[in-house]
């Protein structure tokens, strides 16, 4: 007997496909799923490559805004100039004793004179023009006289020689040329870095970022390079930038799928960079952020516990982090204790249908039946859809057979056959409580269990019309069920002398109206 039951459950747990029983086969498509990137984390990641586009976009228009800034300015001094040499021209000239004044302050030449101050203002508006004239080689002999002899002059000075590199970078017609090119596009970061770390808009923050980006964009092999700089950005940055963050954890993921960064190193990381993560409301940023973590394989169940194990000991009830573990433990299809009681302080504050079901699968998996059953009513009182109600009463049904307790499984069924009639698997489950549960009784009593379990399976043969499988299953049932009918010798000794006449089955709890059947 015990053997025709272990059976008939393997194909209940193959018939109820989702439910808490067939758990198996919900594990290694789960563990499958992880492999490739969920559409979820697909959205994610290209609303993430969007938005850094935009991004781009929204400097390459900065950028613009700023030539066209320097190009008046530099205008202006023209103009200033040409105003003091119409006045000096119209005054006779100064005399030869007076050193001539300066209207340019100190940052055309800290320790120059008024005229070589008055030359590097030149030569920034013949720089301005070179560059608006797209004549980037002159161009860029006035930047490096500017550099050298007037840092600190204009900050346009090394905004546009850097974009004279990217586009001698993307013209560069050997790989030679286009590493000099970039060379020279790094040296320009540093030397802004220098004249303008204290800028209180654009200074060192700011450039390292955009140093970290062109690294990204240019240096690609070399990621032990961007990280340094990304790291570095992130390190000194009063703000969070959470796209920033992503793009330093997308190659930081990248190293540490390649071999090159280890687990321990990688998952301090991560702790660092989900502290400031916590701090934003950009939720796509965030999502994008947990999908890298998932992407690189470094978040399994033990990373993730060691985590936020140590979080929550220090504050049990930080509702966000407990949100948090549980989401990523369950993407990772996690069943440890550890995991149930963040899941049932997550279901606390969010219940839900899904949490409830969750949890009772881990806790079924934990053998602990008492609290499986217990999320499973609870996720029947959240749903108002009757058929989701009796697909719930099903999944009891078949946690209360896991326990052994055919009695509360037969009962179950019955509550999801009256919530929706045409549920085929809650037939097959109260057939198999009745065939746990004919122990009740022994001998002829016992022999017709099977008949009642005959119709329950022949039932729900019929309401699976359409369904080759879910048929076979309920097939195999009964053809097993016929092996344990009553031989037509015991019928007949019983007065039994007809195949279909009426009868009514007895057999302690076990209770039902069939007909008489022959082995």
């Amino acid at each position: 007997m015990k053997r025709i039951v272990i059976k008939s459950m393997v194909m209940l747990a193959l018939m109820m496909g989702g439910s808490v029983v067939g758990s198996t086969v919900m594990a290694q498509t789960q563990e499958q799923a992880q492999v490739e990137e969920t559409p979820a984390q697909r959205k994610a990641r290209e609303k993430a490559e969007k938005k850094a586009a935009k991004e781009a976009e929204k400097k390459r228009k900065a950028e613009e805004k700023a030539a066209k800034a320097a190009a008046k300015e530099a205008e202006k001094i023209a103009k200033i100039i040409a105003a003091q040499k119409a006045a000096e021209a119209k005054k006779g000239g100064a005399p030869a004793q007076q050193q001539p004044t300066s209207t340019f302050g100190p940052e055309w030449g800290e320790n120059a004179t008024p005229a070589q101050r008055e030359e590097n203002v030149k030569t920034y508006n013949f720089f301005i023009d070179a560059y608006n004239n797209k004549d980037y080689d002159k161009a860029l002999e006035y930047a490096y006289t500017l550099i050298n002899n007037c840092p600190k002059a204009r900050s346009t000075v090394y905004v546009n020689t850097a974009n004279i590199y990217r586009q001698k970078i993307a013209r560069s017609k050997s790989l030679d040329e286009k590493a000099v090119n970039i060379d020279s596009l790094m040296k320009v970061y540093d030397y802004r870095l220098a004249a303008f770390a204290d800028d209180a808009k654009y200074g060192e923050v700011y450039i390292i970022k955009n140093k970290a980006k062109d690294y990204y964009k240019y240096r690609a092999e070399d990621k032990a390079g961007m990280l340094k700089l990304f790291r570095h950005g992130i390190e000194i940055d009063p703000e969070i930038d959470p796209t920033f963050i992503n793009q330093y954890f997308t190659v930081l993921v990248e190293e540490y799928e390649a071999l090159n960064v280890e687990t321990d190193h990688f998952m301090s990381e991560y702790e660092f960079m989900a502290s400031k993560m916590d701090q934003v409301t950009d939720e796509e940023a965030k999502t994008s952020f947990d999908a890298l973590l998932i992407k690189s394989g470094a978040a399994d169940c033990n990373n993730l516990e060691t985590i936020f194990s140590e979080r929550l000991a220090n504050d049990p009830d930080n509702a966000a982090q407990i949100e948090k573990a549980f989401k990523l433990m369950a993407r990772n299809n996690c069943q440890s204790e550890f995991f149930l009681m963040v899941g049932e302080k997550y279901y606390a504050n969010n219940p839900s249908t899904e949490v409830a079901q969750m949890l009772s699968k881990g806790f079924e998996n934990a053998k602990n039946f008492d609290k499986a059953i217990h999320y499973l009513n609870a996720a029947i009182e959240h749903e108002t859809d009757p058929k989701a109600k009796a697909n719930l009463c099903v999944q009891i049904s078949g946690t209360y057979l896991a326990a052994e307790n055919a009695r509360e499984s037969a009962d179950y069924a019955k509550k999801a056959i009256e919530f929706d009639a045409d549920n085929g698997s809650a037939y097959i489950c109260l057939a198999q409580a009745y065939v746990t549960g004919s122990t009740a009784c022994v001998d002829f009593d016992k022999q017709t269990v099977f008949w009642l379990a005959y119709d329950l399976a022949a039932k729900a043969r019929n309401l699976f019309e359409g369904n080759e499988a879910q048929q076979e299953v309920a097939t195999t049932l009964m053809n097993t069920y016929r092996n344990y009918f009553p031989a037509q010798s015991d019928c007949f000794f019983r007065g039994l002398t007809a195949q279909g006449d009426p009868y009514t089955v007895k057999c302690g709890w076990i209770s039902g109206s069939t007909t008489v059947k022959y082995k």
